[in-house]
């Protein structure tokens, strides 16, 4: 899980540089690997 979170990680850096709006890169692409992140770390705890 800790590496599938590079994938939306690398997705913000490669939105905005093909010229999608930062708001989609940051608040969408961001929040979705926030959110494998917190998984990972709920699996690593268990």
């Amino acid at each position: 899980m800790a590496c599938v979170a590079l994938v939306p990680l690398l997705d913000t850096l490669v939105v905005p540089r093909h010229g999608g709006p930062r708001a989609v890169a940051f608040g969408i692409h961001l929040a979705t690997a926030g959110v494998v992140l917190v998984s990972a770390a709920l699996l690593f705890a268990a």
